[in-house]
């Protein structure tokens, strides 16, 4: 793991703990580049589309809390596995986050959700 990977991987951690741990979109909107562009089907692009939609999650989920279970750094993309807990009764959701890294900023963002289910077919645990 080079030094710059691991630079990218505390930023993506930093992003994902300032906007949802700490409920400080504004902080976090600041480790964006100005066109940052998203993907998530939920959330606007840009750096104003998460301004909007980040505040609307917590809105909706006011005890959110993400812990990461695994990161990986490639080059200038960064994956995360987590543990999206919405409401402290829930079981939430295993997320993947993909993102790309541009001078030193997180510039582009892909997710992929799969809702944790109460039982499963094995013992394995989803992380």
């Amino acid at each position: 793991m080079t030094a710059q990977q691991e630079a990218n991987k505390a930023l993506v951690m930093e992003l994902l703990n300032k906007a949802f741990n700490e409920k400080n979109p504004q902080a976090a909107a600041e480790l964006l580049t100005d066109r940052y562009i998203q993907h998530s089907p939920t959330v606007p692009t840009g750096k104003e589309g998460f301004l909007q939609g980040v505040p609307g999650v917590h809105a909706m989920f006011p005890n959110l809390k993400i812990d990461i279970k695994h990161i990986w750094a490639d080059g200038d993309y960064v994956i995360t596995h987590s543990h999206y807990q919405f409401t402290p009764e829930g079981q939430g959701m295993a997320i993947v986050d993909m993102f790309r890294i541009e001078n030193g900023k997180v510039d582009e963002h892909w997710d992929v959700a799969q809702e944790i289910p109460a039982q499963m077919a094995h013992n394995n645990g989803m992380f």
